[in-house]
């Protein structure tokens, strides 16, 4: 109320000013007390005009000190009794002269009195509101976002300052009005905001005279776009906040860790919503990508944190048409993977394998550049100059509708194909070559060893697509991860403790069983290699031979600590009591991968002796005899398949396995069997265990096996080991 007063008091001082002024105007400032009064009634003396004048010019030229303004004198006045009036008048003040400016400033104050009007509105209601018990204050406060969303609903361009409205109310440092604004702006913009961008007008543009209607319509598009824009940075600067960040900050309140979770659930909606093609979609992806900083240990953050995820899972299957989302989505990730030196959670990496733009890429397809054939002068069709001129028009017109559309062509679509597969192998053989060079510390510290897994899985999916540069590479770098974990497990350390070559240090002890996890990544580097190799080959011949046995050799190396790992059948789908230590559980799952050991056991066996050319019949006979050493240790499903892929490879290679199972017709001299050929001091060399002259025994151990299939399956290849001649 006291700025209405002080708003009129100032109106009413303008007003006689102006008044005072006029007045001035019609008046004479200098002439005597006797041109002042009324000139009929009083008798004047005759007065010679000339000395009239002589008196006027040597009269002197004095101005009212009194005055506050700057006085000019005008032209003189000679009255009907022959005396000259001298004029002077003020200058009007700068404030009196916009007055007097009737267009544009009318306008301006207009404006300045609406905005007024809207703060003393807001004060008045404020100050009615401190009287209202809370429950009428939520009331009202709902009453008036719903009375505004109606009427942005009803008519969006009439009612786009009630948006403005919105928008500051979502800015509020009262939480309840906040949080209420917040989500009511989200349908708000789910059905005002188009499906495309909305590109600033240019100078040109403003310039040009338009119809009332289209001035409106930019009027409306511009003011929706800076309101979005002002609540995308809103809800950046409230999603910074997080309980995983802020548990230790003192100065944070519980209204500020409640307005972060709400602003990331919202920017996670309107992700998933029309507005992914809308202004400002990097800024919202960045929302979401910040919150992945690494695994949530809190109940609110780990939910906020597993919507980002499906979010950003959503946005990679549904963008397998155009790819611009894509791209944006994978720019960002793998910037802030980098710039978090690789310490975020597995299901992060995970994200990657949602990728349904690079399903139909393939980058190794040359048939496009091969050069065309010429049409023959007779095969060609004729076409007249002005035919030739209008197709040159309709593509040009084609190409100005493709750009007002903001439509993807085909070749825009291969180029982000082309940049999301390059952005993606890089970072993994940064990973692959970070955790190469680092071990997983006491405490489980999140590092890049800790995303081997993950970005195997997503090597063997994606690594037939690289070229034969990183092939190369990607090589060395899984050689690499596979002998450093088989050198932390040497025997050679023990080896010498038994022979009191060493002290015994617990420093020093060597060996030990392998873990489930370095298991599993051992079976991925050897799965991963095969397959990258077996692609490359069957897409274009390779101009190379790439040499696996290092490969081979390990796998047939971690045999044995394979079949004593107890969950050899288990995967993340196991049912299996739930660990009362842990807060959460299902953060430490893989998304996509979802093989067993057996399983990738399984899958490098077939790589080796079915589908590459590695598999020999010494190399045959000595998996045969490991393979037997390992069913008497692993489970009833992996026993069974075991058999079954001895089989298969007793089909392959016949009479050559047969002579382990029947020894009647076997040359004596031909040596001993050779176990234990891992040394220190040499690579295995399977073909120097003499494994011809080996004999699988264990099968009449599995003829007494607890589960009838396992007998039955040894029996079985017992029995189709004999000569067909035989007894």
């Amino acid at each position: 109320m006291g700025k209405r007063k002080n708003n009129a008091q100032a109106l009413e001082k303008r007003k006689k000013l102006k008044q005072e002024n006029d007045a001035q105007l019609s008046t004479g400032l200098f002439s005597s007390a006797k041109n002042t009064g009324d000139y009929e009634d009083e008798e004047e003396p005759s007065n010679d005009w000339e000395n009239d004048e002589q008196d006027y010019e040597l009269r002197p030229r004095t101005h009212n000190a009194n005055g506050s303004g700057k006085m000019v004198e005008g032209l003189p006045i000679k009255r009907s009794d022959g005396t000259i009036e001298r004029v002077v008048r003020e200058v009007v003040a700068e404030d009196e002269e916009d007055e007097e400016d009737e267009g544009d400033e009318d306008e301006k104050l207009e404006q300045e009195k609406i905005q007024k009007a809207k703060q003393e509105e807001e004060e008045e209601s404020e100050d009615e509101d401190a009287n209202l018990s809370p429950r009428e204050r939520l009331i009202k406060i709902k009453e008036e976002i719903a009375e505004l969303a109606s009427k942005l609903i009803e008519d969006p361009e009439e009612n786009i300052a009630c948006l403005t409205r919105l928008r500051k109310m979502s800015e509020s440092k009262n939480f309840v009005t906040s949080q209420l604004a917040i989500m009511a702006l989200i349908p708000i913009f789910k059905s005002l905001a188009p499906s495309y961008k909305i590109r600033p007008l240019t100078d040109s543009e403003k310039r040009e005279k338009v119809s009332r209607e289209v001035a409106r319509l930019r009027t409306f598009e511009q003011l929706l776009v800076s309101n979005y824009c002002s609540y995308i940075d809103n809800l950046a600067k409230y999603a910074k906040v997080s309980y995983s960040h802020s548990s230790s900050n003192k100065n944070i309140t519980t209204d500020q860790l409640k307005r972060g979770v709400l602003a990331t659930k919202a920017a996670t909606e309107l992700c998933i919503s029309s507005l992914r093609h809308f202004n400002y979609r990097v800024e919202l992806f960045t929302i979401i990508i910040r919150r992945l900083n690494k695994k949530p240990s809190n109940s609110e953050d780990y939910e906020v944190f597993m919507k980002c995820l499906r979010a950003l899972e959503t946005l990679l299957k549904d963008d397998a048409e155009n790819g611009d989302i894509t791209f944006d989505v994978i720019k960002l990730m793998t910037k802030s993977i980098r710039d978090k030196k690789f310490r975020v959670d597995e299901s992060v990496i995970n994200v990657f394998l949602s990728l349904s733009l690079l399903e139909d890429y393939d980058p190794n397809n040359n048939r496009d550049d091969l050069p065309k054939p010429k049409l023959k002068k007779k095969d060609r069709v004729h076409i007249s100059k002005k035919q030739r001129k209008v197709r040159k028009e309709m593509k040009e017109i084609e190409e100005e509708m493709r750009k007002a559309e903001q439509a993807i062509t085909i070749e825009q679509r291969e180029k982000f194909q082309a940049q999301v597969l390059k952005m993606i192998l890089m970072l993994y053989l940064e990973i692959l070559k970070a955790g190469s060079h680092t071990t997983i510390d006491g405490n489980g510290k999140n590092d890049a060893s800790l995303l081997m897994g993950a970005v195997l899985e997503g090597l063997s999916r994606f690594g037939q697509m690289a070229n034969l540069d990183l092939l190369g590479d990607f090589l060395e770098v899984l050689r690499e991860i596979m002998i450093d974990i088989i050198e932390e497990h040497s025997l050679g350390t023990v080896n010498s403790i038994i022979d009191g070559t060493e002290d015994m240090d617990d420093d020093d002890i060597g060996g030990g069983m392998y873990t489930g996890k370095q298991l599993r990544t051992v079976l991925l580097c050897i799965a991963t290699s095969f397959s990258l190799v077996l692609n490359h080959g069957s897409m274009g011949k390779l101009p190379m031979s790439i040499d696996l046995s290092k490969f081979v050799s390990t796998l047939y190396l971690i045999l044995a600590d394979l079949s004593l790992d107890p969950d050899l059948e288990f995967s993340h789908k196991t049912l299996r009591l739930a660990d009362p230590l842990s807060l959460v559980q299902e953060v430490e799952k893989p998304a996509i991968n979802v093989s067993t050991k057996a399983e990738l056991l399984l899958r490098c066996l077939d790589f080796i002796f079915f589908r590459s050319k590695n598999g020999t019949v010494p190399r045959a006979t000595s998996f045969t005899k490991r393979l037997y050493l390992t069913i008497l240790q692993s489970p009833e499903k992996t026993s069974l398949a075991i058999l079954k892929f001895v089989g298969k490879l007793m089909s392959r290679y016949d009479d050559s396995l047969k002579g382990l199972w029947n020894t009647e017709e076997r040359i004596s001299g031909e040596g001993s069997y050779v176990l234990g050929i891992e040394r220190l001091d040499r690579e295995v060399e399977l073909e120097r265990s003499n494994s011809g002259a080996a004999t699988v025994w264990e099968n009449v151990l599995l003829d007494k096996h607890y589960c009838p299939m396992v007998r039955d399956g040894a029996r079985s290849l017992m029995k189709n080991s004999k000569p067909s001649g035989g007894r």
